[in-house]
């Protein structure tokens, strides 16, 4: 998340961040409850944590006077909002420009919330002390609302006193932490104070600090993992698309500042995620582990290098092709970014596209998505119908539970990984007898979506550069 500074007012007392209970939201919001399990092995540290999709009865930000159909139309509209917002990212343009918000289909629209999909839970302060927040691959930056609140948005659980925490520490504004963020100044006194705007207009102002971070499981004898001096912003005016459930959010990005980064080799730099299928019974939670989850080998496992650009703090991964069954279809630099955008952002840079769980759906440069398009009319014997919510182009007429068997067989062929994905990774149902394409086109950065992941067990390895995949049943 880009990081804008304004000169504010004097921000007056130490602050208390006892335990941040962040819920993860990617791109399908998910809440992370607290640990469900923590062992020690030979790689480290390993925590697992309980993730909470937030449309889910289990979310604090579920509506039940919502249908299904309902909550998933929104989550696709948040989709688009969530690659526009990555796209901006991407070509380092200005959040604070209306005219930048673009809207996928054409069409200029109200902004909504890009942050994320997932809530995680986590803790911070000594004693720790629980609030929740959205969890973001698309950022680094773990912050929370803290008093005095100068000009926050309402939030359910008290905000933060800084105060009362034995281990709370405001970072001096010279200090070389003070400098992992664009936007900071000496303000008050040596204080490092920033200010970190996101795409949707959220934002947040406040002393970048440091604290104990505690992951504390609630399954048997396990006992909590502290992670003691970690850099977390505590926000005294916060503002934008906010619930008040969440009262901050947590990085997952690859900067020096998100939470894996910090954690370092106690979880040995890894991170883990199986992703529950939108189809699933929806009492049923998806997992995020910290620490290793031993998968750089072993049967049907699939591993792509994992590249990070300076200042960036997305994970970008080198899409080669797609096969509908046998029909290659080939991502060539003519249908990503124009060249002489990309040499003018990137330069030699070869990540051409995101992954990332924010996104509900996937993305693909216009003349990809169109031979994807093509491919699956040809291959897919089904009635065509329109979208009824006017946010995917292919759908098909059908109520038959169970079509797999009409559908092709899709395969992203990432350097060095040809990852197979089945029928509920590439269709989405969004009404009983309407199946649609989960893919988009876009004339920005393509992004690979949480739909397209679900079912596999996906870890990220920050210190060998990998990312690998493992067909899962993540409803187990």
């Amino acid at each position: 998340m880009l990081a804008i500074f304004r000169n504010q007012s004097p921000i007056f007392s130490k602050l208390l961040l006892d335990i941040i209970n962040l819920v993860l939201l990617v791109s399908l919001p998910i809440f992370a409850s607290d640990a469900q399990g923590t062992t020690i092995n030979n790689d480290g540290v390993s925590i697992s944590l309980e993730l909470i999709h937030r449309d889910s009865p289990k979310s604090p930000l579920y509506s039940p006077s919502q249908t299904h159909w309902e909550r998933l139309a929104k989550v696709l509209n948040r989709s688009n909002h969530r690659a526009n917002d990555l796209f901006m990212r991407h070509q380092n343009c200005n959040y604070h420009s209306p005219s930048k918000i673009i809207n996928l289909n054409g069409v200029q629209s109200d902004i909504i919330s890009s942050k994320g999909e997932y809530l995680m839970s986590i803790s911070i302060g000594t004693p720790p002390i629980s609030f929740i927040g959205i969890a973001d691959t698309g950022s680094d930056l773990i912050w929370t609302q803290c008093k005095p609140c100068l000009g926050c948005f309402s939030q359910r659980d008290p905000f933060f006193d800084s105060a009362t925490s034995s281990t709370y520490e405001v970072l001096p504004c010279k200090s070389k932490e003070c400098k992992y963020l664009t936007s900071t100044s000496c303000y008050p006194k040596n204080s490092c104070f920033y200010v970190y705007a996101y795409g949707d207009k959220s934002f947040t102002k406040g002393n970048l600090s440091l604290e104990t971070l505690t992951l504390s499981s609630s399954a048997g004898p396990n006992k909590p993992v502290s992670f003691p001096r970690t850099i977390f912003g505590c926000g005294h005016q916060d503002g934008g698309l906010f619930t008040g459930i969440e009262s901050g959010i947590i990085g997952l990005g690859s900067g020096k500042l998100s939470l894996v980064s910090q954690m370092g080799s106690s979880m040995n730099r890894k991170f883990s995620y199986c992703l529950v299928p939108i189809s699933s019974s929806s009492d049923l939670s998806s997992k995020i582990n910290f620490g290793s989850k031993g998968l750089s080998s072993g049967p049907g496992v699939v591993t792509t290098p994992l590249l990070s650009k300076a200042s960036k703090s997305f994970y970008y991964l080198v899409l080669q092709g797609i096969s509908v069954d046998n029909k290659r279809l080939f991502f060539t630099s003519t249908n990503a970014l124009s060249s002489s955008s990309r040499t003018n952002f990137w330069g030699s840079f070869k990540g051409n596209i995101i992954i990332d769980t924010g996104a509900t759906l996937s993305y693909l440069p216009s003349n990809l998505y169109y031979q994807l398009e093509s491919a699956m009319r040809k291959a897919v014997g089904l009635p065509e119908i329109k979208d009824p919510t006017k946010v995917l182009s292919l759908c098909y007429n059908t109520n038959q539970s169970d079509v797999g068997n009409l559908l092709p067989t899709v395969t992203f062929h990432f350097k060095g990984a040809d990852l197979n994905l089945k029928a509920f990774n590439t269709f989405l149902r969004i009404k009983q007898d309407i199946l649609c394409l989960a893919f988009l086109k876009t004339e920005g950065i393509a992004v690979f979506g949480n739909v397209a992941q679900m079912n596999h067990l996906v870890e990220y390895d920050l210190k060998r550069k990998v990312v690998s995949f493992k067909p899962t049943d993540c409803t187990k």
